[in-house]
């Protein structure tokens, strides 16, 4: 049974790793999206944006090194990374405004699915063509 778990592990290590980094990042750009939009008063999209900047930079750095240990050319990868940061975080905004003036209920509660659909797709993204292993 021991030996099955760490088998599964293993071959899931990657993918853990990454869900790690990405709630780690998930926290961090929540804790900042809601003060600056809750406390702050700021508009969801640039509640976002200032969120996204400060989460992204330590999700890059823990991913090109820890969860992938990517061998590409570290500037090749931090800029197709913010390219995806970038789209992400745009549309990230843009369905989180969408809701919010449809549903009209807490945009940190509708924030918190849209993130996770979007989290899915960028693990596939960047396992596959931001830090591939060559």
């Amino acid at each position: 049974m021991l030996k099955k778990l760490t088998d599964l592990i293993k071959k899931y290590e990657t993918f853990l790793k990454y869900i790690f980094v990405a709630g780690l990042s998930f926290f961090i750009d929540i804790f900042f999206f809601t003060a600056f939009n809750s406390i702050l008063s700021l508009n969801i999209i640039l509640a976002t944006i200032l969120a996204r900047i400060i989460s992204s930079f330590i999700n890059y750095l823990l991913n090109r090194e820890k969860v992938f240990k990517s061998k590409e050319n570290k500037l090749k990868t931090l800029i197709s990374y913010y390219l995806l940061v970038v789209v992400q975080m745009f549309i990230s905004a843009f369905l989180v405004d969408k809701l919010y003036s449809l549903l009209e209920i807490n945009a940190t509660i509708i924030k918190v699915p849209v993130e996770f659909i979007l989290f899915m797709i960028n693990y596939l993204v960047q396992k596959y063509l931001i830090f591939k292993r060559g």
